[in-house]
């Protein structure tokens, strides 16, 4: 199972990184699109899964913000972030990020399922839940002397999982697979990335037209 795991995401990895050479810099009609780094996310939650929460998400917002055809995205998951992206210290960024007009920092601070209610007379299997869910997303202007924060804010959600639906063994329906997009962590997954790309391409956008 180990081994079928990393075959999905080798061939994930494959196609976001062909899809990110074929994305074009520059709008049809000439104008130049903003460069946008995505740092590998952050990962403090407790929440264990068979494969990389940092990892899917990353590859998921960086192929959905690059389908917009907005903005030329680059995953920046070469190596581990030094400093912490999160300080009040912006001097470092420009160094480390020398290529782009912004980088975008992701944490995700919050991944659990809960019952959706409180009750003693049932377990927990017995009852609906929710997966609560919360990043916390900065985004940095590179394009002056000085870096500058132009979005920082925590982004929830929570996806309901009815009591009616046949628990998912995520061990078996892994991410990168047509069952997985299809069961509740895929969906809410999706629901969240979603979230996450329509706020850093509104203010992106914002900054560079200013």
């Amino acid at each position: 199972m180990r081994l079928a795991t990393l075959l999905v995401l080798g061939f994930i990895a494959i196609g976001c990184s062909r899809s990110n050479d074929n994305m074009t810099r520059f709008h049809e009609d000439g104008r130049a699109k903003p460069v946008v780094a995505i740092a590998a996310m952050i990962d403090t939650t407790s929440y264990e899964a068979p494969w990389s929460l940092s990892e899917e998400f990353t590859t998921s917002l960086v192929r959905k913000i690059g389908a917009s055809q907005q903005i030329y995205v680059i995953a920046r998951d070469d190596d581990p972030l030094s400093d912490n992206p999160f300080g009040p210290d912006l001097s470092w960024i420009k160094q480390s990020f020398p290529n782009e007009e912004f980088v975008v920092f992701l944490e995700l601070v919050e991944h659990v399922v809960l019952p959706a209610k409180e009750t003693n007379l049932v377990s927990p299997q017995e009852v609906s839940s929710n997966l609560n869910m919360a990043v916390r997303v900065r985004v940095v202007d590179l394009r002056s002397a000085t870096p500058k924060v132009v979005l920082q804010e925590k982004i929830r959600d929570s996806y309901f999982i009815p009591k009616t639906l046949i628990p998912t063994n995520y061990n078996a329906i892994v991410w990168g697979s047509e069952e997985y997009m299809k069961s509740p962590m895929g969906i809410a997954h999706s629901q969240m990335i979603d979230e996450m790309a329509a706020r850093i391409i509104d203010y992106v956008l914002l900054a560079k037209s200013r």
